[in-house]
């Protein structure tokens, strides 16, 4: 089983000890300042020596690194290498012209707390119908709920802190074959995404789900704007981060990863159905990152509307149009559907009974009237209707363009500002 890859995950709630918890949140730290460190040595080599570095070069100053800082060596050195592979892998999927993703990016200080693990260094038992524990190297054992079965053999493990809660997460290997075919090959459903309804189907059926309460939203605007007095009384002053600063950026962090988590479940439970019920699942092409880019421009050329646009990007966000066609496309590979983008031009203006095409069709954001038929309907409804029927053109979800840089220098690391960052720079975590 050795060199066999985890097909499917498996996240648990993870409830270590106040000092199991402490450590682990030292080690996240280190796992982070690992991974800018090594990010800056790559960059720096790039700039200077148009040279490339490896995991295993990379994996050497690790070891010398080890034995410079006693925060370092405490990070066990199976969680240290798989960082090193995490950076690595990063690399590869920048250079992949079939990959969606950029260049490889500094994690903030602000960002999840995560320490990977390989499988073999783990060991997973149940306790009894609720519970489980795994063993973590200097650790030891630590209990999770027992949520639903493994299905297979551990391959890997990341523990990660959300804000709320610690998490343990297995890459599993079920050795299940994915379908060739469809349950049910004839179906064929379009899925509009929207910012009051947040999914509507071609069949009428629409899904949506409130992620925040109104107490919530006051409470956390409150949050922000004190935690934004503080800020500005702190630069004033020149001083450090006071332990009330903290302790309000603790709530904002919780009160948003309760909102998160709500998400999450909400776009998985929808994809979870879509995938199951129908072979084919149509949306549209769009570009949310550009969608939901700031309008505010410069001082030079100030934006226009831009209170207005940043509702809108507000309200997109909020409902996770991206992480749905992630849910689907993870979804998909159990089931056998096929997840089809169509362009987007017009569905919301053209009426599905006719073919009528008038910005005047959609009267509101929820009612569409036809100015030719009179066909009335759901707006969100008849644009599903018109991503069902419209033909596919474009790529598939997993594709992207090939890039300039992919067809001159395909093996380029990203050249950003010189950083002159070494692995053996630095006594202390940024």
């Amino acid at each position: 089983m050795r060199g066999v890859k985890g097909d499917t995950g498996r996240r648990y709630r993870l409830y270590p000890s106040d000092e199991q918890a402490g450590r682990l949140a030292s080690w996240g730290h280190t796992c982070r300042w690992l991974y800018n460190t090594a990010l800056g040595q790559r960059q720096f080599a790039w700039q200077q020596r148009k040279t490339t570095l490896g995991v295993t070069a990379q994996c050497a100053f690790l070891t010398e690194a080890r034995k410079d800082f006693d925060w370092v060596a405490d990070l066990p050195a199976q969680s240290g290498q798989q960082v090193l592979r995490q950076l690595d892998q990063a690399y590869r999927n920048w250079w992949n012209p079939q990959h969606p993703a950029g260049a490889p990016t500094r994690k903030r200080r602000s960002a999840r707390l995560s320490i990977p693990f390989p499988g073999q260094a783990v060991h997973v038992r149940r306790l009894n119908r609720r519970w489980g524990a795994v063993t973590l190297p200097k650790i030891g054992e630590v209990r999770f709920r027992w949520s639903r079965p493994l299905g297979g053999a551990v391959r890997n493990a990341v523990v990660s802190f959300d804000g709320v809660a610690w998490h343990i997460g297995f890459g599993i290997h079920t050795g299940v074959t994915p379908p060739e075919a469809h349950a049910r090959p004839v179906t064929v459903v379009g899925v509009d995404r929207g910012v009051k309804v947040a999914l509507a189907m071609s069949d009428g059926r629409m899904w949506n789900r409130a992620f925040t309460t109104s107490g919530q939203e006051r409470g956390l605007a409150r949050l922000k704007s004190k935690a934004g007095r503080q800020e500005t009384a702190r630069r004033k002053r020149g001083a450090k981060t006071s332990n009330r600063a903290r302790k309000v950026r603790v709530e904002i962090a919780r009160t948003e990863a309760k909102i998160r988590n709500r998400r999450r479940d909400f776009l998985m439970w929808a994809a979870n159905r879509l995938c199951r019920q129908s072979a084919t699942v149509k949306l549209e092409n769009l570009n949310t990152k550009a969608m939901t880019a700031t309008a505010k421009g410069t001082i030079e050329e100030p934006g226009t509307n831009v209170r207005q646009k940043a509702g809108l990007n507000r309200a997109i966000l909020d409902k996770g149009w991206g992480m749905f066609e992630t849910a689907l496309a993870n979804q998909a590979r159990i089931t056998g559907t096929r997840i089809v983008r169509v362009p987007a031009a017009f569905t919301s203006q053209r009426c599905s009974r006719c073919g009528n095409t008038d910005p005047n069709n959609r009267e509101s954001q929820a009612m569409f009237r036809c100015g030719s038929c009179g066909h009335q309907a759901n707006a969100d409804v008849n644009a599903a209707i018109n991503i069902r029927d419209t033909a596919e053109a474009a790529p598939p979800l997993t594709g992207r363009a090939v890039r300039d840089r992919d067809r001159k220098v395909p093996c380029r690391p990203p050249t950003q500002r010189r950083r002159r960052t070494t692995m053996e720079a630095g006594t202390s975590r940024p």
